[in-house]
């Protein structure tokens, strides 16, 4: 009998990644590839989801059912079925769906309950689902929102950085810039910084928390500042609900996972409005979204750019 299995994938803006489970769940094969945010460079995210899917093809023995793509930047760009098109016409036109990478993450952390998943890594994006009907908050890429992601702690502790550099006021962010970009003065940082990926940029908040948990009082400000910014649209997104409103929410995303001021601050400040509110870290790999996806809308057919 021949094995069926479905693929989820992950295509985040460091890298994606592909897995394939049998119909009860069980994980079959994985694959890893370049990055798959298509709002920046698009024609190199297509290539490297088609790559890394076509990777984990060619392991596994069996039927492949459909593939769920969860895609960073998809918000951005739009038109997820023509993009869901072009995936398919370079995996052997596979069913395909293009979703963006929230609301992958969103079904595999509350595994088709009702509730909300803040993603807070690169970027950042609040997703509520409630009825089948999903709530958006935020998501709009590092220049117009991504509040709390590493890319806004990164970009917000530049600015205080380059603000105290200019008043020539003390300011531990500045020689931790310095001592990063490898140069002699502030003002030879900015120059670096706009030469950066935003995955780069938001690789740099590390930093910045590792000098907040240290109690330094400028990249504690940041700190506090991108927690109220969170928290402030996971409020807008619970406003939003129908009562009863559901209260669980899933927090994914390398700030959420790792810096514990920044999430307990947030919660804090959700909690003062809704003290029912259920916080927990989701571990499970996004990928595995595709389980628990209800949708019907696989494109299997190739579009315009083959003919």
């Amino acid at each position: 009998m021949t094995l069926k299995y479905q693929i989820g994938v992950d295509a985040g803006g460091t890298h994606s990644t592909a897995i394939a489970y049998d119909l009860n769940g069980k994980e079959l094969g994985r694959a890893e590839g370049g990055p798959g945010q298509i709002n920046a460079d698009y024609e190199g995210g297509i290539n490297n989801i088609a790559n890394t899917v076509n990777e984990l093809l060619d392991k596994i023995d069996g039927d492949c059912m459909r593939v769920l793509v969860g895609i960073a930047g998809l918000s951005v760009v739009g038109n997820a079925p023509e993009v869901a098109a072009t995936i398919s016409s370079r995996i052997n036109n596979l069913p395909t769906r293009a979703i963006t990478d929230s609301l992958l993450a969103l079904y595999s952390g509350l595994e088709g309950e009702d509730g909300a998943l803040v993603i807070a890594g690169t970027g950042s994006v609040f997703n509520g689902l409630q009825d089948g009907h999903l709530i958006a908050v935020g998501g709009y890429g590092n220049i117009l929102g991504d509040e709390g992601s590493g890319y806004a702690i990164a970009k917000s502790a530049m600015q205080s950085a380059l603000l105290s550099w200019d008043k020539r006021e003390d300011n531990a962010l500045i020689p931790m810039f310095t001592k990063f970009f490898n140069v002699e003065h502030m003002d030879e940082c900015n120059a670096k910084f706009y030469k950066m990926t935003n995955s780069e940029v938001a690789g740099m908040a590390v930093h910045v928390a590792k000098l907040a948990d240290q109690g330094d009082p400028d990249a504690s400000a940041v700190i506090k500042e991108q927690a109220h910014l969170l928290a402030r649209d996971i409020i807008i997104g619970l406003d939003r609900y129908e009562d009863p409103k559901p209260m669980k929410i899933a927090l994914t995303g390398s700030v959420l996972a790792n810096n514990e001021m920044l999430r307990n601050l947030m919660e804090d400040e959700v909690k003062s409005k809704y003290p029912k509110a259920e916080f927990s870290v989701s571990n499970g790999e996004n990928a595995r979204g595709v389980m628990f996806d209800k949708s019907k809308d696989y494109r299997y057919f190739t579009n315009h750019e083959d003919h």
